[in-house]
Order: C-alpha cells, then structure tokens, then sequence
C-alpha cells in the first residue's frame, strides 16, 4: 500500500488568492519559472513568479480556480506535435485549431519559453540578401538572410498587405514562414489565411495566432511559441521567416499582466523586464552554423503606432534592437503608393553587405537621384527658371520614384529589378511623359522578363559594371518602343 502511495504522489499547491487570470498559489516547493501546473479538471496554468512564500500562475485555460482549490505542479512542460504537417494551419499557442480542421493531437515537441539564444560561436556572418519581391525593399533597403528588420508602421498604413506580397515572394525560395498574429480580431487573422489560401503561400506557412479574444497570458507566450516552431524548423537545417505582428501589443498585455498582479511599473507604466522579454525573444533569430545545422531564421518583428508615438518606450526599445527599421506611412498609403514605405527614413544595418555590387551601386544612384530630385523640386516652386539640365534631373527622378511603385502581388525577380531601374539612368524614359510611365510600367516589366535579349543581359548582371549595363541598355531599347512610346513633343523635335 505504501508503495502504490508513493508512485501516485503528486506536488500540489493551494490557491490563496486571485486576479482574474492570476492565481496565487501556497506549495509548490520546487516549482521553476515557466512550469506547467494544471487544476483538477485538467486546466493549465503557467508559473511566472516565484516569491518567498508563494508561487504566482497565469491561467491559460478559460478555467478560473477559486481560493481553497488545488493545482498540481505537471511533469510536462507546454507541447506541440511539430513533426506534423502544420502548413495551412491556423493554430493558438496552446495547439487548438482556429481554423476549423481536426484539431491537432496531444503531445509532440516540449515547448521552452525562456530558450537562451545562441552565442556568437553558433552564429555565421549573413552575406545573403532576403529578397521580398519589392523594388523598393530590394534595391534600396536591402534586408539579408537572418537579420532582424523592424517593420515600424502606422495604423492603415498596408502592412498586412506587405508581409501577404512577402510571403507569397518565398514562394519558389524554400523559405517556411511563420506568421504569429498578437492579439488581433478573430476577423483579421481569418481574412489573412484566407489570403494565404487564395494566393498558395499556406503551403509554406503555419499562423499562430493569440487573437484579442484570448486571455493576456495566451497573448503573452504567442511570439516565444511562434520562435520555438521557427527553431524546429531551423534544427532542420531550413530557412525561416517569422513575423510578429506585433510587438506593440504584445507589451501592453504584458503591461496588463504586471499591474494587476501588483508589480512596481516602469516607465510608461510597462513592465521593468519588458526590454528583456523583447530582446530574448528576438536574439533568437539569426544565421547559425553547423551547431544548428547551417539553419536561418529572419525576423521581421512589427511595431503599430500612431506617428507620434514613434519615439516612445516600445518603438525605440524594438529599434536598439533590430538590425534597423522600414518605416511605413499612413499618409502614403492613403495617397494610393504601395509599398508605402518613407526610404529616406528607412534604415538597414546589414542587408545592404549581402546586395550583388551592381544592385548596391544602383542603389547609391537611385538614392542620390531622388535625393536630388526632391530639392530641385523644392527650388522650383520658387517660380525660378529652370534649365534644361535641371528640368531632366527633376523628370528623371520622378520617373524613378513611380518605378518603385508596385501593385500588390506583382513581385519582380531582382535581375529584373536592376535592368528595370537602370533604364532612367540609360536615358530610356528621357522623352517619354510621365503619364504613359505610369500606365505601361508594368507591361515594360513583361517585356524585360520574357524578351530573349535581355534574358540574356540578366544572366550578366553578376558580372557586369553598372556602367557597362548603362551603356548596352542604350542599345536595347528596341523592343521596349511600342510598349511605351515617346511623347508627341519629342516626335515633333
């Protein structure tokens, strides 16, 4: 009889007091962070503080113990089933489908929220660039395999769009993509995989989402499962990428979770570790060696605030993060530009190393040109005459600026991207009005895409000089007449 006691003997601790989601527990004596507890009917409950004389928990079941009631402390730490095939899938962070499929089984890999990222003798220098299929991103905000890029974005301003365009871009490059939704309405997350589904990106990509119906604890540990699932993926030896859409909200239930269990708040009233959750959450990212299997993860973590908030604690906290920030624009987008992306207040700290040499000289030229562009344009409406030199500077650059325009789901390979820039700098669109750019770029773009001459300049461009390509451009605008003819002054010239 005393052994049959013994092998059923379990660790148990009393509930003391409450706080809605927060529980108060008396026992436990070896009881760790982040150790599963579970209430007699099963309900799960994470460890999240340690004090002298209690054990706190946050209830991520619906259950809510009353004080008197007892939980046990689990031998088992939070599961999912990673081996299966998760692609198409929209799940919470504790494995239940969102999306109306079978739910997924019990068991499979444990989970650890408080994973240390690996040192720096796990790491490989990134040297490869992470191509979205957007001129802008691509060209002249670079961003390379295993880096860290804030998305820092306004309200309405496109983002859910950008992030449906970059995921549907890795389409052909091996990528798996992890979308973690934080705290979002149940409509969004479902208009998003519907998304995914329409445009076959779901069968690269697993959505965990925590969406604004969940309790601030499941919201809480979204983004550490979400990196736990990247990880798996990553031990495999794969290339990921993972957003967290976004960080923002993240910290305000965090914010919530500390006030309420009577914590002393920091600035902003946040939590005085909240730099700490965001920064081990996102050194978890990287290009790793042959510790990890030669695998990948890049990050594209998303901070949504107004602009006037973007100097405050969360934004600037995630920026001295990250390996620099995309900045996107309400006002832009609501201006019809897609991507709305402010480039001279984007910043890249390692993408721009991985570009080909002649995509970063582009690069230079075209920040220059637009640079250039907006100040003559400043002078002109001074009423000042301008020369004819001057007046080609101003065209050119506005030509440049719409090419960096792209229409949602009309990814460009980057070789293409290159001969397409390069255009304006040969002289291509010198006689051509700004209206009939705008209207034909796209079947311009066809053209350099399928037409056998320049395939074959593209197969060069690894090799080839800006200069040189300038100057055979100059010679190869043929093919390219009909699509986009000249203007009637410069036919009557």
């Amino acid at each position: 009889m005393l052994q049959n006691f013994t092998k059923t003997k379990k660790e148990v601790g009393f509930v003391f007091s409450t706080r809605d989601y927060i529980i108060n527990l008396n026992g436990l004596p070896s009881a760790k962070m982040y150790d599963i507890v579970l209430t007699k009917n099963g309900g799960r409950a994470l460890v999240s503080a340690l004090n002298k004389e209690n054990v706190e928990v946050l209830m991520l079941d619906v259950e809510r113990p009353k004080p008197g009631d007892y939980l046990e402390l689990s031998e088992k730490s939070l599961s999912l089933p990673f081996n299966i095939n998760l692609f198409g899938r929209v799940v919470n962070p504790l494995g239940s489908s969102l999306d109306g499929k079978a739910g997924l089984p019990a068991g499979g890999e444990e989970l650890d929220l408080d994973t240390v990222a690996p040192g720096i003798d796990g790491r490989d220098a990134i040297h490869d660039q992470f191509y979205t299929g957007l001129s802008m991103i691509d060209t002249l905000i670079p961003v390379g395999i295993g880096q860290r890029e804030l998305v820092l974005c306004e309200p309405r301003s496109g983002k859910d769009m950008f992030f449906l365009d970059v995921i549907v871009n890795q389409k052909k490059t091996g990528f798996i993509c992890v979308y973690c939704a934080i705290g979002q309405s149940e409509v969004d997350v479902k208009r998003f995989s519907e998304e995914l589904h329409r445009t076959g990106a779901d069968a690269y990509t697993v959505v965990v989402a925590a969406t604004s119906n969940e309790s601030a604890p499941m919201i809480l540990i979204a983004p550490s499962v979400a990196m736990s699932l990247a990880e798996f993926y990553r031990n495999q030896g794969r290339n990921v990428l993972v957003i967290l859409d976004d960080l923002a909200t993240h910290a305000k239930y965090s914010r919530e979770i500390s006030l309420l269990a009577g914590r002393v708040p920091g600035r902003e009233s946040y939590p005085a570790d909240i730099f700490y959750q965001h920064s081990s959450l996102l050194e978890r990212g990287g290009k790793f060696n042959d510790h990890h299997h030669k695998g990948t993860i890049t990050l594209l973590p998303v901070v949504e605030t107004p602009i006037e908030n973007f100097t405050n604690l969360i934004p600037t906290n995630v920026m001295s993060i990250t390996d620099g920030h995309i900045l996107f624009s309400a006002q832009l987008r609501a201006q019809g530009i897609y991507p709305a992306i402010e480039a001279d207040r984007s910043v890249t700290r390692v993408g721009r190393q991985t570009q080909m040499f002649i995509h970063k000289v582009l690069s230079d030229k075209v920040r220059s040109l637009l640079a250039e562009y907006h100040e003559l344009e400043r002078y002109g409406r001074f009423g000042s005459e301008l020369s004819i030199e001057t007046q080609l500077k101003i065209k050119r650059g506005r030509i440049a600026e719409e090419l960096l325009k792209q229409e949602p789901l009309t990814p460009i390979p980057p070789d293409v991207q290159i001969v397409f820039l390069s255009l304006v700098f040969a002289g291509y669109f010198d006689d051509r009005d700004f209206e009939g750019v705008r209207a034909n770029k796209g079947a311009i773009v066809d053209i350099l895409t399928k037409d056998a001459a320049f395939t074959a300049l593209r197969g060069e461009i690894k090799t080839v000089k800006f200069d040189e390509l300038v100057e055979k451009l100059k010679g190869m605008f043929g093919p390219l007449e009909a699509t986009c003819p000249r203007s009637t002054k410069s036919k009557q010239n």
